[in-house]
C-alpha cells in the first residue's frame, strides 16, 4: 500500500446564523452589520428581497462601503468578463463556525483587473444589488470606487457535501468550497465544458460549471475528485434562484485534486443510524453498532447529537463522539471489508464544543482486522470551530477495512473528538 499524500482543508458548519448577527466581532474584514462607512456582506445580502435594490442611504443604514478578499481567478477564464467574486469572513462567538459570505461584483466600465487574494474596499453607494442568472450581484461599480488594501490574503475554504448545499446554499453562495464527488456522466472523451453533474450520495444535484472560455474547458473529466471552487447558482432561463442549479465554479485546473475511483455505494457513512440512544456509553457490551454501511466497532466512542457542540453535518442530526483524557486508544472501526480495494478515504472531524484538541490517525487492515497499519501521519490540527475534512490518497488493490484511532495521550491536549461522514473510494 502506498500513502500518496494527505490534506486537510477548512470547513465550517454554519447553523442558526440568523441568530448570530449580534455575536459578531472584528476579523480581517471588519464590521458587524454596519460600523461607520463599512457594511458586512452578511448584512448587505439581507437587503435583497427578490427585486433590484439601489444601495446607499437608509437602505444600508448609512454605510457606503464593503470589504473583502477576491476569491475568483481571472487567469483561468472561467468567469464572465468584467466580473469578480468577493468573500468576507468574520468571527462569531458560536462554536459552530465563523460567518462567511460572498457576492459577485460586476464592473460598469473598465476591466475586472483584480487578483486572487486581493483585499479590497469597494464604495457601493448608488450601485445596484440584484440577481443576474441566479447570482446575487452588485453592478454599476467603476474602478475609481475600488481600493486595494493588500495583496495575497488567504481566504477561508469550507468543506461541504451535496447535503449541506441542499439545505444551506444561501450561506455558501459566492464563497470558496471544496467537495469530493463522482462525475455522473464520466466517459472517455467527456470534458469539463458545460455543466457536469456531481454525485456524493448525500443530497440534491450539484454541478461543476465550466464556461467554453475556460483554460481547462477541453480537459477530460475524472471519475471522482476533490473539486475546489466558488459556490454559485446558474439560472439559464431567469434571474432568481427558483429553478437554478447549484454549481461549483472551478477557477483553474489546479482546483481539481485527489483524483480517485468512484465512491463506494452506501458511503459516506453518516452514522445517522442507529439512534443515538443505542450507543450512549463510551465502553459497554460488545461496542458494536449496525450502521448504514455495515457493522462498526466503537470503543470509547458514542453516537452523539448535541447541537453546535457535536460537529455533525446538516441535514444529518448525529455523529460519533470519542472520549477525552484517555491513556489508551479509542476506535471508530469498520467490522467489514470493502471488496474492491481503495484509492481514497475522507472523513470530517472536529473537537467537541470548546474542548482541547486531540490526536488521531487513519489505520488500515488487509487481513480482516487482525493487524492494523497507520495510513499517513497523526492529525492534530483540530479546528477551533466547526469541522475540517481529512483526505488520504491510498492504493489498495485487495479487500480492505479502515478505522480511526484516537491516540491516548492522557490529559494533555486530549479533548473529545467528533467524527462524521466517513467515505471510501474504489481503486
Amino acid at each position: 500500500m502506498n500513502t500518496i499524500k494527505i490534506i486537510r482543508t477548512a470547513s465550517a458548519i454554519c447553523l442558526l446564523l440568523l441568530c448570530l448577527q449580534s455575536c459578531v466581532k472584528d476579523y480581517e474584514n471588519p464590521a458587524a452589520g454596519t460600523t461607520g462607512e463599512l457594511m458586512t456582506l452578511f448584512a448587505l445580502k439581507q437587503n435583497y428581497q427578490g427585486s433590484e435594490v439601489t444601495l446607499g442611504g437608509d437602505v444600508t443604514g448609512g454605510a457606503s462601503k464593503i470589504q473583502g478578499i477576491v476569491i475568483s481567478d481571472k487567469t483561468g477564464y472561467n468567469i464572465e468578463p468584467g466580473t469578480f467574486v468577493l468573500q468576507q469572513t468574520f468571527t462569531s462567538s458560536n462554536s459552530a463556525g465563523d460567518i462567511t459570505r460572498g457576492v459577485v461584483i460586476k464592473m460598469n466600465s473598465g476591466t475586472a483587473d483584480y487578483n486572487f487574494g486581493d483585499s479590497l474596499v469597494i464604495n457601493i453607494n448608488g450601485a445596484k444589488l440584484d440577481r443576474i442568472n441566479g447570482k446575487l450581484t452588485i453592478s454599476g461599480i467603476t474602478t475609481d470606487k475600488i481600493t486595494t488594501i493588500a495583496p495575497n490574503k488567504v481566504p477561508l475554504v469550507r468543506f461541504v457535501n451535496q447535503g449541506i448545499l441542499g439545505v444551506n446554499m444561501e450561506q455558501y453562495e459566492s464563497t470558496l468550497i471544496s467537495m469530493h464527488a463522482d462525475v455522473v456522466d464520466y466517459a472517455v472523451g467527456t470534458t469539463f465544458s458545460g455543466l457536469r453533474k456531481l454525485k456524493d450520495n448525500t443530497g440534491p444535484d450539484v454541478y461543476v460549471n465550466t464556461l467554453p472560455t475556460a483554460s481547462f474547458a477541453g480537459t477530460q473529466v475524472p471519475v471522482n475528485a476533490q473539486f475546489n471552487g466558488i459556490a454559485t447558482y446558474v439560472n439559464e432561463s431567469g434571474k432568481d434562484t427558483s429553478g437554478a442549479k447549484k454549481t461549483i465554479m472551478l477557477r483553474t485546473s489546479a482546483d481539481v485534486q485527489f483524483v480517485s475511483g468512484a465512491l463506494y455505494a452506501g458511503f459516506p457513512e453518516s452514522f445517522e443510524t442507529p439512534d443515538a440512544a443505542t450507543k450512549a456509553s463510551y465502553n459497554s457490551g460488545t461496542n458494536l453498532i449496525t450502521a448504514g454501511t455495515g457493522t462498526w466497532y466503537l470503543l470509547q466512542a458514542i453516537l452523539a447529537n448535541t447541537v453546535l457542540s457535536d460537529k455533525f453535518n446538516v441535514p444529518g442530526k448525529q455523529c460519533i463522539r470519542m472520549q477525552q483524557n484517555l491513556t489508551t486508544s479509542g476506535y471508530v472501526q469498520m467490522n467489514f471489508d470493502v471488496p474492491n480495494g481503495a484509492s481514497k478515504v475522507t472523513v470530517f472531524y472536529g473537537k467537541y464544543a470548546t474542548d482541547a484538541r486531540s490526536t488521531f490517525r487513519l489505520e488500515s487492515s488487509i487481513n480482516g482486522g487482525t493487524t492494523w497499519l497507520a495510513v499517513g501521519s497523526n492529525i492534530t490540527d483540530m479546528p477551533d470551530k466547526g469541522n475540517k475534512q481529512a483526505s488520504w490518497a491510498v492504493n489498495f488493490t485487495v479487500p480492505v477495512r479502515f478505522r480511526i484511532n484516537k491516540v491516548g495521550t492522557g490529559t494533555s491536549n486530549n479533548g473529545r473528538l467528533a467524527i462524521e461522514d466517513f467515505a471510501i473510494y474504489r481503486n
